[in-house]
């Protein structure tokens, strides 16, 4: 996970008062921040490019300047600035709203009261364009915009802007797949400004961090330009990439790729167009909503636009014409009564109210309940999507340190549940054979689930109203697809491979209107040699010692190469699948070496009612 440095005379600045390293601690772990500790950093600046770096006391100073890519001998290429003492923290993927001084000084100031309730940002009547072509429609469909103006930029500035933008990448937009963030000088571009897709051979210009200025091609920079060799994946399987455009087609970026070297973001700019493209609209929104309130709160004095974007009839939808960002905020009505039961506290409902407006949300009374409170949350709020959201917002504003600790009324004597029993003793037996144990989620997706192993959709899983991401839309049938994976993950390590997983997964058995939970058990060898008989050895190893005598029979399967696959019989009902990996399987997870697996349901070994309904 990475690591955010904070400056702390950055933060007292903003606060205005100086809270010692207890209090910023204290406030920090309420937020939910995952404390890295404190520390002094040197600053040092790159004197042809003005880029500024921060390294730790025991770190060697690079030959290179990651802007421009400059080489040079390390002490003539960068100028000595001083020391900054920071907080060090892991990113908190929830909240990308605190990544920045800006939005953690807010958020802070509302835990101190300094500032309560839903903050206020005013934008401004559009005084640019923006032409979204129909041509985008299949490659990065979505896109959103903002300009900011009366910037004051320095050296610190710059740097925590960029830094946003990265946090941002990797905590929303899951490494610019779903979302991807262009910031440029807005002196540079004559507007409107068009996003069109172009061939890969159609245009030049110069892209950010090029040594020689040279103008080249897309093709060119997603073969040979380091930014374009790291996310080339996300435009393989497309002919024409995406382009920014202004009136005189000067090229302003590359989503989700690069940003042109014309209209690069300098300690010089004071006003900025802000683009945020994308696959997902709601990653794309949060990400420009973020990244536009937080750049109010580290600029004072700037002021945000709306931009007048014109979007053709694309995807089923209309034609139409907006003013982005919206900056539309999302209500809830939260029961107080219910939050206190859960969270185990006693308050009333004007205190509920300070409490959510000490988390920057504004709260009031519902009228005709006396234990509702209605809340509206900010735009920048990536993580409140339920009622039970607002409750965790509660449960930190009070202070989970206050919480006090009661004992439950009728004591009980603790009993291991039996389906547990069994997975320890599978787990024994399976290190016993030789094998690591792994663990993996139980959300998945189709693609694991079913495209991975050759398989249709058999409708049972049980699917995900508003998932988190794309990769955990369904609640797993299998644990083998999960186990394939990582088995890719590790081909890079030594040979023999043996893993195995045994934990649950939840399926829609035929007949009944709740899913169930059933205990599986899989495993895997990975090996320059191994056959179908290997894995079959281990099947029966496993079955002899859990009590469970299993008999084979053949069957075809998508997944698994003909005649080296069975069915797993236990009281002659199917009860797995044993067998040799086909190479199509083994191709899409980049594996060389033949792979045998199992995966087998415990269940029939446990107490009937012990399959309990979710």
């Amino acid at each position: 996970m990475p690591v955010i440095a904070i400056p702390i005379e950055e933060l007292n600045r903003r606060l205005g008062r100086d809270l010692t390293s207890d209090e910023m601690e204290a406030h920090l772990d309420q937020l939910g921040c995952d404390l890295d500790g404190f520390a002094k950093l040197r600053r040092y600046r790159c004197r042809p490019s003005g880029a500024l770096i921060e390294l730790n006391p025991h770190e060697e100073l690079p030959g290179r300047c990651p802007e421009t890519l400059i080489e040079g001998k390390p002490d003539e290429l960068w100028e000595y600035l001083g020391d900054v003492d920071v907080v060090k923290m892991d990113l908190l993927p929830v909240r990308p709203d605190i990544f920045d001084a800006g939005g953690l000084t807010r958020a802070i100031k509302g835990l101190l009261e300094v500032e309560m309730g839903l903050p206020e940002y005013e934008m401004g009547a559009p005084s640019l364009e923006v032409n979204v072509d129909a041509s985008v429609a299949n490659v990065r469909p979505q896109i959103g915009c903002a300009v900011m103006r009366g910037l004051k930029i320095d050296d610190v500035g710059l740097r925590m802007l960029m830094k946003l933008q990265e946090n941002l990448h990797w905590a929303l937009a899951r490494d610019r797949k779903l979302a991807s963030i262009g910031v440029y000088d807005l002196a540079s571009i004559k507007g409107p400004v068009t996003y069109t897709t172009v061939g890969r051979e159609e245009i030049t210009f110069v892209p950010l961090q090029t040594i020689d200025g040279k103008a080249v091609t897309p093709e060119a920079i997603l073969s040979e330009h380091p930014k374009g060799v790291a996310y080339a994946h996300l435009l393989k399987d497309f002919q024409r990439v995406p382009l920014l455009l202004d009136k005189v087609e000067q090229v302003l970026s590359m989503p989700p790729i690069i940003n042109s070297h014309e209209t690069r973001v300098t300690t010089e700019t004071t006003d900025v167009f802000i683009d945020v493209t994308g696959i997902s609209d709601r990653v794309v929104t949060k990400c420009l909503h973020t990244l536009v309130t937080s750049m109010l709160e580290l600029f004072p004095g700037s002021r945000a636009e709306r931009v007048q974007m014109h979007f053709p009839g694309m995807l089923n939808l209309p034609e139409s014409t907006v003013a982005l960002p919206s900056m539309a905020t999302e209500s809830f009505v939260i029961d107080v009564e219910h939050a206190c039961r859960r969270i185990g506290i006693d308050i009333d409902r004007e205190r509920a109210i300070r409490l959510l407006m000490q988390m920057r949300h504004h709260a009031e009374a519902v009228e005709d309940n006396a234990s509702q409170v209605r809340v509206t949350v900010a735009p920048y709020r990536n993580d409140i999507m339920h009622e039970v959201d607002l409750i965790e917002d509660l449960a930190i504003a009070y202070g989970y340190q206050n919480i006090v600790p009661v004992l439950v009324p009728n004591m009980t004597v603790a009993q291991e549940r039996p389906e547990r029993v069994l997975a320890n003793r599978t787990r024994n037996t399976m290190t016993g054979l030789g094998f690591f144990e792994v663990m993996s989620l139980l959300l998945s997706n189709p693609e694991e689930q079913y495209e991975l192993m050759n398989v249709e959709d058999p409708g049972d899983a049980v699917l995900i109203e508003n998932p988190a991401s794309v990769e955990q839309s369904l609640m797993r049938t299998m644990v083998l697809p999960q186990l394939l994976r990582l088995f890719a993950l590790n081909r890079g390590q030594g040979l023999p491979q043996r893993m195995f997983e045994v934990d649950d997964v939840v399926v829609f058995e035929d007949g009944t209107e709740h899913p169930s939970e059933r205990l599986h058990l899989a495993g895997g060898i990975l090996d320059t040699q191994v056959g179908f008989s290997d894995i079959k050895a281990i099947t029966e190893a496993i079955a002899h010692e859990i009590g469970m005598p299993l008999t084979y029979q053949a069957i075809h399967h998508p997944a698994f190469l003909e005649g080296r696959v069975a069915q797993l019989l236990y009281q002659d009902e199917p009860v797995g699948i044993v067998g040799e990996v086909h190479p199509s399987v083994l191709e899409k997870l980049r594996l060389v070496q033949p792979l045998a697996v199992f995966e087998v349901s415990l269940q029939p070994l446990l107490p009937e009612s012990d399959l309990y309904a979710l």
